[in-house]
């Protein structure tokens, strides 16, 4: 069972329904019986140990028997800027989530192979956002990581919020690793993953305008589509985010 579920709306009064597509999947899928217990997440930010009262394929309800603040989301909110990959985005957005990442925008740059074919993205924009809170329920996260629309790389960076730090990913000898960048936890920071091919001299550009920093992963290059996920472990390990391990539930 998935370390925790995140619910739409708040309990009331003591109690939990659940309903739709996660009521159909705990009863059907995960086979929860009454007197079961797991963790929800509010969209508040609290998390809520819950005992089942009653399981049906259309609601699952519960009573709460413990709340605290939510546990399992990193300090350092990390933006991946991540170039579209020719195939199996979805894998990209599977290990990105679960490794911490606070958002993932896809990013269009000179060398991406495979573009949105028109008609096609509202319906994979809605495909990587469910593999996104399934990786976020399963990993024990306190909120979902939103995948944003295809956009040009240059207008990703546009977009940013004002003070991120853009990190952008190379595997030229002459930057430095990426082990040994210092990282301020309470900044925003956006971390830039080129396609296969690397990234184009248009795209170089725009990220020298937005005045980003470059550092490397070592000496094995990695696929684009799981990059994104080992740069962002490194860069919550130099925050300090992976010194503790995940918080005991209080059964």
């Amino acid at each position: 069972m998935p370390a925790r579920f995140l619910l739409d709306t708040p309990p009331e009064d003591g109690h939990v329904v659940i309903g739709g597509e996660l009521a159909s999947h705990l009863a059907r899928s995960l086979r929860v019986r009454v007197n079961d217990t797991l963790v929800a997440v509010d969209p508040g930010g609290t998390e809520h140990g819950v005992r089942l009262a009653a399981v049906g394929a259309t609601a699952v309800e519960g009573d709460v028997v413990w709340s605290r603040p939510v546990t399992g989301e990193p300090m350092l909110r990390v933006t991946l800027l991540q170039a579209l990959p020719r195939d199996r985005m979805e894998d990209c957005v599977d290990v990105a989530v679960q490794a911490g990442v606070a958002a993932i925008v896809p990013v269009l740059t000179e060398r991406t192979v495979r573009r949105p074919e028109p008609g096609r993205t509202a319906a994979r924009l809605r495909r990587w956002n469910a593999v996104a809170r399934e990786a976020a329920q399963l990993a024990g996260r306190g909120t979902i990581p939103r995948v944003h629309a295809p956009e040009p790389l240059a207008t990703a960076l546009d977009h940013l919020a004002p003070g991120t730090r853009v990190v952008a990913c190379t595997i030229e000898r002459e930057a430095p690793p990426l082990t040994q960048l210092d990282i301020e936890s309470q900044a925003p920071l956006a971390l830039c993953v080129g396609p296969e091919g690397g990234l184009g001299a248009a795209d170089l550009k725009a990220l020298d305008e937005h005045g980003a920093e470059w550092a490397h992963l070592g000496p094995r290059v990695l696929r684009t589509r799981y990059a994104g996920a080992v740069a962002t472990a490194l860069l919550l390990g130099r925050a300090g985010d992976l010194d503790r391990a995940a918080a005991p539930l209080p059964w």
